[in-house]
């Protein structure tokens, strides 16, 4: 089962750079639909901002709906301190410390304003927010800031205000590699899947899948999944599968591999172990293994989605990623090999 590698790859390169903060989703809903462009039997735009891709299937029974999400955690404007003092608050499981000061960018519109968050000087004593991180104090949100070097008057005239979306300056987003089997980014999750779920497009395109098929770029999964709880309810799909990042750590024995993950349960629910089953034996054919894994400290917009009854089956595809919710990094070989997996699926699913 073939998969267009350097083509994957280079709709990744495109897609990390693109903003979609939570909610606040049209650079990389446009890309996506460029990149879908006229692959599908039919492709629109729901209420809830999911890019829907629609392949007929040789039957109409138990369809499938395989998601992918375009939003990157990210942070929001609390308020904005008479000092020009921009205060922020996560967006999604976005930590301080896993970020730290860095370069920012405050959307406003299709445009946006250059920013550093800051916790401020270090050779400073107990007067300054520095010394308790010094004395190995937790770096929390509340002591950070988006430094602008404007003025409360002049950021409220640009249009800074509650509730806009604040993300990594896009030079920061670029892929940066390890030899090259290993891609990193600050948002390969869920990047990466977008790019398996354009792969899939390609290989459905040429080839028309077993089952009628729904490709869903969901909006929203990072606070919560709601995107895909609305998408995957909207069409007949009895099975979901969602392709995402999954962390590698010791506690779960998986390891930053080729080897794609399929997760068994996570803090949302089961996955279905019949098709877990089945994929395990798609991959041995295709000639690289399988991982496993119990997760706690995470969900996916598939057992998310089964969980509010918008289907029956939930399925995880995942791509090993150390460093997650952080400066991700993942083998192109997993991502790759599970968009091989999912095509092969979708052409021999399980009954």
């Amino acid at each position: 089962m073939a998969v267009d590698r350097r083509r994957l790859l280079a709709d990744l390169e495109r897609l990390t750079n693109a903003h979609g903060p939570s909610g606040s989703e049209g650079e990389v809903e446009r890309l996506m639909l460029e990149l879908f462009g006229d692959l599908g039997d039919g492709t629109w735009q729901d209420d809830a901002d999911s890019i829907v891709v629609h392949f007929k299937g040789h039957s109409s029974a138990g369809g499938i709906a395989v998601v992918a999400h375009k939003d990157e955690i990210g942070m929001i404007v609390k308020r904005v301190d008479m000092d020009g003092r921009v205060r922020v608050r996560p967006v999604g499981g976005l930590h301080p410390w896993a970020i730290g000061e860095t370069p920012v960018e405050i959307l406003l519109g299709e445009q946006s304003l250059a920013g550093v968050l800051s916790i401020g000087s270090k050779h400073v004593s107990i007067e300054s927010p520095a010394a308790a991180l010094k004395e190995g104090g937790a770096l929390t949100w509340e002591a950070m800031w988006v430094e602008t070097k404007l003025d409360a008057a002049t950021l409220a005239a640009r249009g800074v205000r509650p509730g806009r979306r604040v993300v990594i300056a896009r030079h920061r987003k670029a892929p940066w590699w390890l030899g090259e089997d290993y891609v990193c980014g600050y948002n390969l999750d869920c990047r990466a899947g977008l790019a398996m779920l354009v792969a899939s497009a390609h290989e459905l395109a040429a080839t028309p899948p077993a089952q009628d098929t729904w490709l869903i770029a969901s909006s929203e999964e990072e606070i919560g999944g709601l995107g895909a709880v609305w998408s995957v309810g909207q069409v007949p799909a009895s099975t979901v599968i969602a392709l995402d990042v999954v962390p590698v750590a010791a506690e779960y024995q998986t390891v930053n591999s080729g080897d794609p993950i399929l997760p068994c349960k996570d803090r949302a629910g089961l996955y279905h172990l019949g098709v877990v089953d089945h994929m395990t034996e798609l991959a041995a054919g295709l000639g690289f293994g399988v991982q496993t894994a119990v997760l706690t400290s995470y969900a996916s917009d598939a057992t998310l989605a089964k969980a509010a009854a918008s289907a029956a089956r939930a399925v995880l595809i995942g791509y090993a990623g150390d460093n997650t919710h952080g400066f991700e990094i993942c083998h192109v070989d997993g991502i790759v090999n599970g968009a091989r997996l999912l095509v092969a699926y979708l052409g021999t699913p399980l009954k």
